[in-house]
């Protein structure tokens, strides 16, 4: 319930202490929980623990209209926690989990990887206070389990697919709503918080698709290709976007697509190419 109600818990530190004891009961009881996976023990504790960190890391509360720039950053810090360890203690483990609860974690991580902010923030706090740096590593999770070149179990590379399939889908929805939406605006900019979640979401596709020439072909199936492939269209509808850097990032991003680009190969037919 602390974890919940977060910022409307009547002290600030209760709320954090529980997320502390989350922590650290979770450091010690995963290990024994994957240990006894087949025992069907803890069947109930996943769903629980899922419901724990999707009300904590997306909590219904916002934070008070006095709470400094600062102390803002040291909560985030908190919730950059929590990804960590389902990167450090989940996931490279998902053979021994449900499925139902890795799906789970996907969501909140793709959720996680969009910008969100308090309405309540100021023009000149909306930088700071996007919860960028959790956005970041919330998309770099999601980017470690892509691209697996160690998978030694179909679990393994279900997590991998997975993600990678959670990523682009994430990538071309927030693409699409920026070209209608300034479609749709005129000559009227879009608010500034929108702005910067595509020129975030055009940075990472530049990461993705370095990690893409840096992948062996094999771990990458044809439909997280068709996929890539499929953002390249969407991309170039954000040409005629106005915002310098949007155009800016833009470029970025396709350039890469240029170590993509191949003749098509050549037919044989009666001998002759």
């Amino acid at each position: 319930m602390p974890l919940g109600l977060k910022y409307s818990c009547p002290s600030e530190s209760t709320w954090k202490l529980a997320v502390t004891s989350l922590l650290r009961v979770l450091s010690v009881g995963l290990p024994v929980a994957r240990q006894h996976s087949s025992s069907g023990k803890f069947e109930t504790m996943w769903p629980e623990l899922a419901h724990a960190f999707e009300d904590f890391l997306f909590t219904k509360s916002t934070p008070p209209d006095n709470l400094s720039i600062q102390e803002f950053q040291k909560n985030e810090a908190i919730d950059v926690e929590v990804v960590q360890l389902i990167s450090s203690e989940i996931l490279p483990f998902a053979n021994f989990i449900p499925k139902d609860f890795v799906g789970q974690i996907m969501a909140m991580l793709n959720r996680g990887s969009i910008h969100s902010q308090s309405p309540s923030f100021t023009e000149a706090e909306i930088d700071v206070r996007m919860r960028e740096e959790f956005s970041k590593v919330c998309f770099e999770t999601l980017l470690q389990f892509s691209f697996s070149n160690k998978v030694s179990t179909p679990q393994e590379g279900y997590i991998s697919r997975m993600a990678l399939s959670v990523l682009l889908k994430r990538s071309q929805d927030v693409l699409r709503r920026y070209v209608e939406d300034e479609r749709l605006s005129g000559r009227c900019p879009l608010p500034r918080q929108q702005v910067t979640e595509i020129i975030f979401v055009l940075k990472a596709i530049s990461t993705l698709m370095d990690s893409l020439k840096k992948t062996q072909p094999e771990n990458v199936d044809g439909n997280t290709w068709a996929q890539v492939i499929g953002l390249y269209p969407t991309l170039v509808e954000c040409i005629t976007c106005s915002s310098t850097e949007v155009s800016s990032a833009l470029k970025e991003a396709l350039g890469p697509f240029k170590d993509f680009m191949q003749p098509p190969a050549s037919r044989v037919q009666n001998g002759e190419s």
